[in-house]
Formats: structure tokens, sequence, C-alpha cells
């Protein structure tokens, strides 16, 4: 007989776990809270870093921004085109959904979420393929400026800009046809063969930089390439205007490793690494990246190496780091985790 998870048993017991579904207790103005006796501590490994529950809508984890004034983690997934997800950085427990107005067009395999602004998110899907010349698919080939209330309980407005993925592929070819192992794969293949796949992106000095999991340059060099004024492809008109591109960044990093997700941090942006195909190798780690300069700098934080399949990362407002994993149902293992980053160390654990 199959028995119930240790965490799901602490979850039943502690009444963390929610509905796979938008319930009353998930909705956008969800009643309100009792008022916590303290932050929640800052945690060092997964086991107390993560909130407990089984029966969660959080499932395919895939990105991650911080808003509501610093205390909302906003994450998306492509477990539903319907909605995004709002979790509480005070308490991992308290989490809500974050339904899209009616009419607005399904946002499907989302893979990054970029904070703009003060108070809004970029969502951006993932432009890939499910199969080999497969038709078009408009709903994985869109970006959309998501507007959010003050404290990130409910969205209030969503531009998308359709066909963003066709201008990226066409630059991409014509920028860097010497570094890639097979161009054709590039506009028809599946990631897993080489095709198109966006799982980054991140706003750094007023450019849209779009991290590819996949295709990789030969030999190693995870790709990313700039959109300059992004913020034009919102404006009126901007809907039929292509994005502006520069050249694409190549990034010193080893054989079939891509970008599984990036976030500014300042200056620099914070970097997921691991294989750009269905493969496990190279591992997961964590990198810092400065475009202006090029360097690219492993970092570390504790209890990382346990998280099976990171895919979004954020900074918190205490300069530790969000991370959150994709996970298939039923959810055995956390979601969310907030790490320390370590210094000093050559071995990340």
């Amino acid at each position: 007989m199959h028995r119930p998870s240790a965490v799901w048993l602490l979850s039943l017991a502690l009444g963390l776990a929610i509905p796979a579904g938008c319930g009353e207790s998930a909705s956008t103005s969800p009643p309100p809270e009792k008022k916590a006796t303290a932050p929640a501590p800052a945690p060092t490994t997964p086991s107390d870093t993560a909130e407990a529950g089984a029966s969660v809508p959080l499932i395919e984890a895939s990105g991650i921004a911080v808003r509501g004034g610093g205390k909302v983690a906003v994450i998306g997934g492509d477990q539903d085109a319907s909605r995004l997800f709002g979790v509480s950085l005070d308490d991992f427990s308290k989490r809500w959904c974050l339904p899209y107005p009616p009419g607005t067009p399904p946002l499907r395999d989302v893979e990054a979420l970029v904070p703009w602004g003060k108070m809004s998110v970029l969502v951006c899907c993932s432009q890939s393929r499910t199969r080999n010349k497969d038709k078009e698919k408009p709903e994985r080939n869109r970006i959309a400026l998501v507007a959010l209330s003050d404290d990130a309980r409910q969205i209030l407005h969503v531009q998308v800009y359709d066909h963003f993925r066709g201008p990226l592929v066409a630059h991409l070819l014509k920028e860097l046809p010497d570094r890639l192992e097979n161009p054709t794969a590039v506009a028809e293949g599946r990631p897993q063969d080489g095709g198109f796949n966006m799982e980054g992106a991140a706003l750094w000095k007023d450019r849209l930089l779009v991290g590819l999991r996949a295709p990789v340059a030969k030999g190693g060099g995870a790709i990313v390439i700039p959109v300059d004024h992004p913020e034009r492809l919102f404006e009126p008109g901007g809907a039929s205007r292509p994005p502006e591109m520069g050249k694409p960044y190549v990034l010193p990093t080893q054989p079939g490793e891509g970008i599984r997700d990036m976030a500014a941090d300042g200056d620099t942006l914070l970097l997921i690494l691991g294989p750009s195909g269905q493969w496990k190798t190279p591992p997961a780690r964590l990198a810092r990246w400065n475009p202006a300069t090029g360097d690219l700098v492993p970092i570390h934080a504790k209890g990382f190496k346990h998280i099976d399949n990171p895919e979004g990362i954020a900074p918190d407002p205490e300069g530790r780091l969000l991370i959150c994993q994709d996970q298939k149902a039923p959810i055995s293992k956390p979601i969310l985790f907030r790490l320390e980053l370590r210094k000093g160390d050559d071995v990340q654990e």
C-alpha cells in the first residue's frame, strides 16, 4: 500500500496545503491574514526553507520575481496558461492565485519573469517547439507586460506582444551562423535537438537580455540576445514593431551548458546554468555574469545542490537567493527555497 510522504503528513497537520485549483483561499482578493508575530527566519537548508504542501498549484515553477514592495514572490510556470501565483516572503505557506483578466490570450510554457518598473512583471514564454518541424504555437511565442496591484494580490492589466520568437531566431541565425552546431535545428527543432528555447530574461541597463537554454555555441557557450528599447514593444503601435536587437553575447560556459534562468542584481546578473538538453549533465550551477566586462564568476549557496530541478532565480531584498524548481504532480518535494549566498567557497553545497 502506498504510504503518504512525511512532507504531506506535515502539511496536512499544519493545514498548509491548498487545492490544485484557485479556491477561495487562493483568490486574487484573499481574506485578511492574521498578523505574524515575527518574520520567518532566514533558513539555511532546503528542508527548512521550503513551503510544506503536497497539494498546491505551484507545480511547474519556472520563473520568479519579487514584487509587492519586496514582500511577495510572483511565480509562473506551465501548469496553467491563465494565471500566475503569489507567495508571501514572510511565510511561504501563504499563497494565492493571480488569474489574468478575462480575454487575455493564453501564455503557455512560461519560463521567466522579469521585474518591470515598481509593480509590473514581464512574463516570457519559452518560444520553443514541442516537436520537430511543428507548426507555430502562438501561445508559446509570446511575452506579456503584466501590471500588478501594489500588494501583488491582483493582476490589473495585461498587454501581450505576439510573435517574439521569429525575429529572435532570424537574428541569431544572421549574427552567429558559424557558431551554431546545427542552424537548421534552431528554427525547426525541439530544444533537446538544438531548437530555439528561451528560459532566462532580465532587464540590464535599459536592455532586455534574453538567455537561451538552446541552442548553445559549438564547443561551449551559452547565448544571450540583447533587445534594445523593449518598452517600445508595448507602446501604441508596438504590436507591429519588431524588436530591436544587438550583437548576441556568447558566455564562456561549458559544452552543453545553457541558461536556465537569470536575474538582474545591481550591475551584474545572477544565472542558473544547466544542461541545454534533456540529459542531466552538466549539472545545474550558479554564476554571476557582468555583460559589460564579460566576466563569469561561479557563486555558491548552501543547499543549492539538493534542489533537483532549479529553474527560477531572484535576489530577495536581504541579498539572499530565491530559487524555485519545476516539479510534476503529485508534488513530493519543495517548490520554493530561500538560500544564503556563500563567499570564498570553491565547492557548491
